[in-house]
């Protein structure tokens, strides 16, 4: 079955269904997009950025947090 007559089926689902569809998509889709993050982080493909982030904070060339959020993102 080509994704094309899949996508036909699927706009006649009742809307429950439907929900219910897009849901385990979702998780389906992250699960994917974990794996991916997860070897990157696991082939160093972060090392670097992460290494000029500790020399930034420790050059004192960061700014707090509490000084770039305004208060629609403070509980």
């Amino acid at each position: 079955m080509s994704a094309v007559e899949v996508m036909d089926l699927v706009k006649d689902l009742p809307e429950p269904e439907a929900l219910n569809l897009r849901r385990m998509l979702d998780d389906w889709l992250a699960g994917i997009v974990d794996r991916k993050f997860e070897a990157a982080v696991e082939e160093g493909a972060f090392d670097a950025m992460a290494a000029e982030a500790v020399r930034e904070a420790e050059a004192g060339k960061t700014i707090p947090l509490d000084e770039i959020l305004d208060d629609r993102w403070v509980p």
